[in-house]
């Protein structure tokens, strides 16, 4: 029975760790651009030639060769390797191929790949700071800075305009007065939450396009920050 149990348990270890190589989350390498932050559809490939494939985008570790004329899911780019996911003699893998071995990609759509990266570096350091810039989405405004306080929103015959309002506070001591069992006036601390700024986030067509700090002061000669808009990259 217990020998039974044993075969049981490493059964599933072998199970759940192939399943988690076929299903697991992608081990991001430096440098390079992973379609599943950008675009809204998966990206497919064809072989043009059997493809050795690897578990490093310097092409170290030997997965196994995908045969010509698959069709392959393209997970990332970088200089010198695409991430793919396929079928390979050896069984369904993802690693880093050569990209003479894939169908060439187009330059407009490289390009967009490129410029849609940079700004989500960009987006993901002013989140890291809790800082807003002109131009972020509804999603990355919440990221940065919570849930806001309020939200209202504004139509007129421009368009629809949605305001989130985040006000800032801080605890402050007071000292306040109250009598003990004996009868004795006894001080005590307490904090109170006092609003010390209040931002307003104007958001026109999803996208933040002005701030306000009505309460607070701002950084003599301060100006807003922006990024690039967001777009659709497609392929």
């Amino acid at each position: 029975m217990k020998a039974f149990s044993l075969l049981l348990a490493a059964l599933f270890v072998c199970t759940t760790t192939y399943a988690g190589a076929i299903s697991g989350a992608v081990i991001r390498e430096e440098g390079a651009i992973y379609l599943e932050d950008l675009l809204v559809k998966p990206a497919r490939l064809a072989t043009v030639g059997d493809a050795p494939i690897y578990y490093h985008s310097d092409f170290a570790r030997y997965l196994g060769t995908l045969q010509k004329g698959q069709i392959v899911e393209l997970q990332a780019v970088s200089d010198k390797a695409y991430r793919v996911r396929g079928m390979a003699q050896q069984g369904q893998v993802a690693g880093w191929v050569d990209p003479k071995y894939l169908n060439p990609l187009k330059k407009d759509f490289l390009d967009n790949l490129k410029q849609n990266a940079a700004r989500l570096e960009q987006v993901k350091a002013l989140i890291a700071k809790n800082e807003v810039a002109i131009n972020m989405t509804l999603d990355e405004v919440q990221q940065a800075l919570g849930k806001p306080t309020k939200k209202t929103s504004h139509v007129d015959a421009s368009g629809r305009a949605d305001i989130w309002e985040f006000i800032r506070y801080e605890r402050v001591p007071q000292e306040s007065f109250a009598r003990d069992q004996n009868g004795n006036l006894v001080a005590n601390i307490i904090y109170i939450k006092v609003p010390v700024g209040k931002l307003s986030i104007t958001f026109a067509n999803n996208l933040v396009s002005s701030l306000e700090q009505t309460e607070g002061s701002l950084e003599k000669g301060a100006t807003a920050k922006i990024v690039p808009a967001p777009f659709i990259v497609n392929y």
